[in-house]
């Protein structure tokens, strides 16, 4: 349910600017059908404008279009960690909570919206029951395609699907036939059915004053739409106008399209506009710029890109404040929701010797305050633990110091994952303590060190939200590599790197998430080294992942595959640099970039060349007729060569 508020709030965005739109551009134009199907198409396609991730329509590389879609600011709901307090001091302290089945805000969120479509589903069922009710008391006059009825109920004449119904005593003979014609209209061109989705608009989004001011415009439209058609054959715009004003009288009923509709005034006022130039329907095209905007802002940005840090990190320099006789341990222990882990006792070891056990605060926060003695040639080391086995994987950290060595150089994130979700492992981050020693007061550290700490914790619980949040929503997915709110996750449901930051590379080209899982669909197991092969980056990410559907090497092939599927080339006329756009083996070895070592030879150096055919090349790679085979070793030499004797 993580994800509930993110959708919610997207579609309360796009209903916004759908509705403000066709508020202060469309209302006033007298193009009332196609102020219908806008109505109609766009209300419907804000429900889909939230799932749709533009980052993966466009290329990576710096184009117009790229460039404008990152100068749009993401819009996307940054959430606080769950249930969060502040004690005096803090800029972001978490609250106790270190029982997993505490809800949390996205899970009030979703029983709250839940209850307000419950309610709405009751109202709308309601009207329903009042329908049927006022129907079985009425009396079936005709069935000539269209049902009409007759009532004794003080209501203005109305339809809903088929049926007429109107109370015969109410109004005049020739009152009536303008009267009709009208609802006949609503029930010929089906409005019933936009009734019905403004209400369903309504249900789901009953917390949003776009929905209802959408809700009105569709049944103003469709109105203004009856009143047209009226009019088109009524010899006096006046007397109808009067009939509007004569018919209103009763109660209205929200479910239907009734005659006497409110907003008389608006009605009146379009019926003597005169009608909007033919021109003015390119107003309709100025949506697409206003939904290319939306659509950009609705990207999912890379969580904690360029601000997340790994822990692992060398050359960091260390603060010339920072004491050089104390050492200061400290992190904060929160579980993958970013709930602090509090009351958690830690035990303290120098050199695997026992020294005291410390505790996580109410948020988390775990701190030791330790001698050292940095001694030349000699090193030592402070470790932190804990072994938690009904509730947490067991933690344990540690630093080391001896004489000429920067120790303390960061404090620690530690996201503990708990017992019942198996996917997901433990992940540490870290943040350098220069900035902290630089401005710290030494007899506040422990305040001090806490306030930081949580000022910067933000990015990181971003990217565990993203994995959190991934393996929720993909419980049974088998795809080799997903693009999941810019982040890439692989079959293990681990985050492998981020989008930016990462290529991806089939057979040696460049490609998307779709064509590697299509490539791979029949394949069921995880992938070995030979057919995945990552290139990680100094934040524990992958900076490149190459996917091969065929092997590297494979054993010397059948002597019967090679007779009459070799070509022998004459290598004083081959020019190598072909080989950069077609497939080779190279003294046996298939060469591809990013998943071996992609050679290719000076011509002095090659010594044979054949040109593989048919069911040798097959042999290689399934998808190729022809492959070169290029030879730059003594033949004894050349790996699994085949019995070229034979061909």
């Amino acid at each position: 349910m993580s994800a509930l508020p993110d959708y919610l709030l997207k579609l309360s965005v796009s209903l916004g600017v759908i509705a403000l739109f066709y508020h202060l551009v469309l209302r006033k134009l007298t193009f009332y059908n196609a102020n219908r199907r806008y109505l109609w198409l766009y209300s419907y396609l804000c429900f889909v404008i939230p799932l749709i991730n533009i980052n993966h329509f466009i290329a990576p590389e710096p184009t117009p279009a790229r460039m404008f879609v990152q100068s749009v600011p993401t819009f996307t709901r940054i959430a606080a960690p769950e249930s969060a307090t502040f004690p005096p001091g803090f800029p972001a302290a978490l609250t106790v909570a270190a029982e997993p089945q505490i809800l949390t805000a996205s899970d009030w969120i979703f029983y709250i919206w839940l209850a307000g479509v419950a309610f709405m589903t009751l109202r709308l069922g309601a009207h329903v029951r009042s329908y049927l009710r006022i129907r079985s008391q009425s009396e079936l006059i005709s069935n000539d395609g269209v049902k009409i009825f007759h009532f004794d109920l003080d209501m203005s004449p109305f339809s809903f699907g088929k049926a007429i119904f109107y109370n015969p005593h109410l109004h005049k003979p020739d009152e009536l036939q303008d009267m009709i014609l009208h609802e006949y209209i609503h029930v010929q061109q089906w409005h019933s059915l936009d009734v019905i989705w403004s209400e369903i608009l309504c249900i789901i989004n009953w917390f949003n004053p776009f929905a209802w001011l959408i809700r009105s415009a569709i049944r103003q439209n469709l109105e203004y739409i009856a009143d047209q058609k009226v009019l088109e054959n009524h010899p006096d715009t006046k007397a109808y106008q009067y009939l509007l004003l004569k018919a209103a009288v009763g109660p209205e009923f929200s479910l239907v399209n009734q005659f006497g509709y409110h907003s008389l005034k608006q009605r009146i006022v379009m019926m003597n506009k005169n009608a909007s130039p033919r021109v003015l329907l390119a107003c309709f095209l100025f949506i697409l710029p206003l939904l290319a905007v939306t659509l950009a802002a609705f990207r999912w940005d890379v969580p904690g890109k360029g601000k997340v840090q790994n822990f692992w990190k060398s050359n960091v320099e260390v603060s010339n404040r920072k004491p050089k006789n104390l050492l200061h341990m400290a992190g904060l222990l929160l579980d993958e929701t970013g709930k602090p882990i509090a009351g958690l006792p830690l035990e303290v070891k120098h050199d695997e010797v026992y020294i005291k056990t410390i505790k996580t605060d109410k948020d988390g926060f775990y701190f030791a305050e330790l001698p050292v003695k940095p001694e030349k040639g000699i090193t030592h080391s402070y470790s932190i633990g804990t072994e938690d086995p009904d509730h947490y994987l067991s933690f344990h950290t540690g630093e080391q110091y001896h004489g000429g060595f920067d120790f303390g150089e960061r404090f620690n994130y530690y996201f503990i994952r708990r017992r019942t979700m198996p996917e997901l492992r433990n992940h540490s981050y870290s943040i350098d303590s220069k900035p902290f020693y630089d401005g710290y007061d030494p007899s506040k550290t422990r305040e001090e060190l806490k306030a930081y700490l949580f000022a910067n914790v933000a990015p990181h619980q971003k990217e565990m939200d993203l994995r959190v949040d991934y393996i929720e929503t993909h419980r049974w997915s088998n795809d080799v590599i997903t693009l999941y709110k810019g982040g890439y996750f692989d079959r293990k449901k681990q985050l492998v790197g981020f989008e930016g930051d990462i290529t991806l590379f089939l057979d040696g080209k460049k490609a998307t998430p779709r064509e590697i899982n299509s490539a791979f669909k029949n394949y069921p197991y995880l992938l070995n080294e030979r057919q995945e092969k990552r290139n990680w980056g100094q934040n524990n990410f992958c900076t490149e992942i190459s996917y091969l559907t065929f092997p590297l090497y494979r054993d010397a092939p059948p002597t019967e595959l090679v007779k009459g599927n070799v070509e022998v080339k004459n290598v004083r006329s081959f020019d190598p640099a072909r080989l950069k756009n077609e497939p080779y083996l190279l003294d046996g070895f298939r060469q591809v970039y990013g998943a071996s070592s992609n050679l290719i030879p000076e011509k002095r150096d090659v010594k044979r060349i054949m040109l593989l055919k048919g069911q040798l090349a097959k042999y290689y790679d399934p998808s190729l007729n022809e492959i070169w085979w290029i030879e730059t070793r003594p033949i004894n030499e050349v790996f699994e060569r085949p019995d070229f004797a034979s061909k």
